[in-house]
């Protein structure tokens, strides 16, 4: 058996943020894992609404801004769908840019932590 912590129960290291989902997606917020931890963090991520969010994700502002795009036919994206009332754990970068795009405003939280 493994002692990782990322394989241990997710525990929040950090405060909860609010993003509201929007169209477009509104500008992107850096949130931060605890400073010990390596390049990357953990992060759980709440679509507390009834409309599928597409999140966008990334180093910087600009890639989450370009990563918060609704996917259709023909047309992969980079971004991470959240369906309606999706609770997700996700393993991101550690100073990750966060931002959602939905056609009816939603309520996104996310929390830094570590575990899953």
């Amino acid at each position: 058996m493994s002692n990782s912590a990322s394989q241990f129960a997710f525990a929040p290291l950090g405060n909860t943020h609010l993003i509201a989902s929007t169209s477009p997606a509104p500008t992107p917020v850096q949130i931060s894992t605890f400073a010990n931890q390596a390049s990357y963090g953990q992060y759980r991520v709440i679509n507390n609404s009834q409309y599928t969010c597409f999140l966008g994700v990334g180093g910087t502002a600009a890639q989450a801004t370009a990563r918060a795009a609704a996917i259709v036919v023909g047309t992969p994206q980079n971004t991470i769908v959240l369906v309606p009332g999706a609770v997700e754990i996700l393993r991101l970068g550690s100073d990750a840019f966060f931002t959602s795009f939905s056609t009816s405003a939603a309520d996104v939280y996310i929390t830094p932590g570590q575990g899953l």
